[in-house]
């Protein structure tokens, strides 16, 4: 089967889908939000699985991994960008947020 490297983009963001789940897992459990609570758990064991196998800079992946990889890398730039617009950017620096 063949194998893909996992890219410095690919492994940043999938990291900062961790630390966001991360994040996202404690606030639900400190709010007593037990259904969000599970659905997070899930995409933190993806996550976990993903990580696992794309453990490095230049780790070699299948290309359903690497597939999806790359949506979560897109999917975590996208909620960099939302935030930045939330918080008063404008689009030209929220683009930054894009990594």
């Amino acid at each position: 089967m063949k194998k893909y490297r996992v890219n410095e983009s690919e492994h940043f963001n999938l990291m900062s889908m961790y630390e966001h789940l991360k994040c996202m897992e404690i606030n639900a459990r400190e709010n007593d939000r037990w259904d969000t609570l599970d659905k997070i758990e899930k995409r933190l064991e993806e996550v976990e699985n993903l990580l696992e196998s794309a453990y490095c800079i230049g780790a070699l992946v299948t290309w359903p991994q690497l597939k999806r990889i790359r949506e979560i890398r897109d999917e975590r730039n996208l909620i960099r960008y939302n935030i930045a617009i939330q918080n008063g950017a404008d689009d030209r620096d929220s683009g930054y947020a894009i990594m």
